[in-house]
């Protein structure tokens, strides 16, 4: 079977398709990103078979309109086994397109070697989008302009001057969005570890 990988992605589709609020697509990952395993709704929402996706790379279903200084973010922090949560558009086996609040969790062996990478991922809010999308297609014009180094520099200032990570960025604008006006009060008010039992409890794990 022909392995997929980036350079024969499909041609892209501006379409979205709209990921069900309540699944829970996930994927499972090596420490080199070649996928192992992946549950059905991903598999179903990817529109690649399961064959199709086991063996290849997890940038099969990047989308160009990524900035790459996004999956460096990722990267830095699920390497130093750390969790991690971003907004995450990803490209459909028909060039369409799809977008999610995606988990990061790094699975590790008794000496804290890396085993493998699972990816949690749920439809984010239309409020989310709003803020996610135009700061996204603003760092891929800095790096198509002047390089991935010069896009996390203007990321790294947003950031700072907000005085957040961008995983706290990204809690807060799921919270702040919620519908539920005492949810938000609860996470606010929540230690460290009841606030990870919050977003565990949002991603069904």
């Amino acid at each position: 079977m022909k392995i997929l990988n980036k350079a024969n992605r499909p041609e892209v589709v501006d379409e979205q398709v709209v990921v069900p609020k309540d699944d829970v697509l996930i994927s499972v990952t090596d420490p080199k990103g070649i996928i192992t395993d992946a549950n059905d709704i991903f598999v179903s929402i990817s529109g690649y078979s399961k064959e199709e996706l086991v063996g290849a790379n997890h940038n099969l279903i990047r989308h160009p309109d990524m900035p790459r200084v996004m999956f460096k973010v990722v990267w830095e922090h699920i390497k130093d086994k750390e969790n991690i949560m971003a907004v995450v558009k990803n490209l459909r086996k028909d060039g369409k397109y799809y977008w999610v609040i995606t988990d990061f969790v790094t699975q590790v062996d008794e000496d804290r070697n890396v085993v493998s990478y699972t990816a949690y991922r749920r439809a984010p809010k239309t409020c989310v989008l709003k803020t996610i999308e135009p700061m996204y297609k603003a760092l891929k014009a800095i790096e198509d302009f002047a390089g991935i180094d010069a896009a996390e520099h203007f990321l790294m200032d947003f950031l700072e001057r907000r005085g957040e990570s961008y995983d706290d960025f990204v809690e807060h604008l799921i919270v702040n969005t919620c519908e539920k006006d005492d949810i938000r009060k609860a996470y606010e008010a929540g230690t460290a570890e009841e606030k990870k039992g919050f977003f565990n409890r949002f991603f069904g794990i």
